[in-house]
């Protein structure tokens, strides 16, 4: 049977399991029931984006589940097969790798449809079926077509296989059925873990900013917009915040193409680098802050980029705008739901409590301690009114004398077993499926192998360079 996880990043830029399954084949029905019962325990929230691999069947049931969700296809899978489909084509042209790795990277549509007709015709693309089916289907991995999509700066499904590789430590292939229930919640509850403690270290430390001295006054600067980020992100983030905002401070310049009353645009790159691969920074003259990048870090990984913070800070921009700061980067992704409280009868279950409730409950609860934390009177009134609570829970629920209810009795709320009682029984015959290969492989990177001028590798050092 294949194992099937659904993988999500948190707040943190860990891999989160959203949750899984077993399947009994790779059908398309049984994607369709897959998905069809993911969207019902995520309380039919849809997912906005989603990646895969290439799987017919698997694109046919996202379509019908998903409908409106943007469907991309692994980057790691394609480059895989580019090895095997476009090697003849490296050996008859030599010029043919460079002009593929061009269109790839080209930064808007336009660009991308004019180099893919100038190669399809220059080298008889159209002779290829496997091009001419990768190009039907670009909207899934054309870089150019995906720069609206939020993805975390996810590109591959490499995140899935790191779960697959994280139950090894859990799980082998004689492990039963009934022990993989319990070896799972077991794995669960190590991520759950894992994300606490990244939650106590962004809580407990402070960001390490970068400064500058002014030897005349004896004055250390720090900056504003670095120091905003830092008290808002977690600490993962932040750190990523900060090798943009480095770079944005020692490595970049500019030049001016046009000035209008109503915005300014720049070319923003490193001196050493062809100007062809500097970005585009359009800055709005207005009263909000507004500020896009052709390289479309922010719209695909919600943290803005160098190009962007350059020109902010050319621009004497004095903080970080609260609407460039996403609060699924921030602690509040995890410790608040929406704005605002949430009402139990916005939350209707005819089977009892669910999760999802308990969640809301808690959300609330925080909601209500931070409001009260200062002074120390009010938080003690919340915690004799909680008391009252409990003790007026415990009599009605089961007749106690009223001097045997202690408030120390209520400090620690008691643990309840609520494992539901599964019953799972083994396959009835062994099924063939594509699934994981017995030796996990990968593709090794530029730095693990030496170069090969036979062997089409997209290199990505191109967006390193930009």
């Amino acid at each position: 049977m294949a194992f099937a996880p659904f993988t999500g990043v948190n707040h943190h830029g860990q891999s989160i399991l959203f949750g899984g399954a077993l399947l009994e084949n790779e059908k398309e029905e049984t994607f369709v029931w897959l998905f069809e019962h993911f969207l019902k325990y995520m309380f039919s929230k849809y997912p906005k984006a989603i990646i895969t691999d290439q799987d017919k069947a698997m694109g046919n049931a996202i379509k019908k589940v998903f409908p409106n969700a943007r469907h991309r296809f692994c980057a790691w899978h394609i480059k895989k097969h580019e090895l095997e489909h476009l090697r003849p084509y490296v050996a008859l042209f030599s010029d043919f790798q460079e002009s593929y790795k061009e269109c790839l990277m080209s930064d808007t549509i336009e660009e991308f449809e004019t180099r893919w007709e100038v190669i399809r015709d220059k080298y008889k693309l159209e002779n290829n079926c496997w091009i001419t089916d990768m190009y039907n289907q670009r909207v899934h991995w054309a870089k150019a077509l995906l720069k609206d999509i939020f993805l975390v700066g996810m590109s591959t499904s490499g995140r899935s296989e790191s779960i697959n590789s994280f139950f090894d430590d859990f799980l082998n292939s004689s492990t039963m059925l009934n022990d993989f229930l319990v070896q799972y919640d077991k794995a669960i509850a190590s991520r759950r873990a894992a994300e606490e403690d990244e939650d106590f270290k962004t809580m407990n430390s402070r960001p390490v900013l970068s400064y500058i001295y002014i030897y005349i006054y004896i004055y250390i600067y720090i900056y504003p917009i670095e120091a905003k980020a830092g008290d808002c992100y977690t600490r993962k983030v932040f750190e990523i915040f900060k090798k943009e905002w480095m770079e944005a401070t020692s490595n970049l310049t500019h030049e001016t193409i046009s000035k209008s009353i109503e915005e300014i645009k720049y070319r923003v790159g490193k001196l050493d680098i062809d100007k062809k691969y500097w970005q585009i920074v359009t800055f709005c003259l207005s009263n909000k802050i507004h500020v896009t990048c052709s390289c479309a870090k922010y719209e695909t990984c919600g943290i803005l980029c160098k190009h962007s913070l350059y020109v902010m800070k050319k621009r004497h921009v004095d903080t970080l705008p609260s609407h460039y700061i996403l609060p699924r980067w921030t602690l509040n992704a995890r410790y608040k739901v929406g704005k605002r409280s949430i009402r139990l009868e916005e939350m209707n279950n005819e089977n009892g409590v669910s999760d999802y409730t308990l969640c809301c409950v808690r959300s609330n609860f925080n909601k209500v301690i931070e409001q009260v934390k200062d002074p120390p009177s009010k938080i003690e009134n919340v915690n004799n009114v909680l008391i009252k609570l409990l003790q007026d829970q415990a009599i009605r629920k089961k007749p106690l004398p009223v001097e045997n209810i202690s408030q120390g009795s209520y400090v620690r709320m008691s643990q309840v077993d609520m494992t539901p009682q599964l019953f799972v029984r083994d396959p009835l015959a062994p099924t063939n499926m594509k699934g994981r290969p017995k030796i996990a492989s990968r593709i090794n990177s530029s730095l693990e192998v030496p170069k090969n001028e036979d062997a089409l590798i997209v290199d990505e050092s191109l967006e390193e360079k930009q």
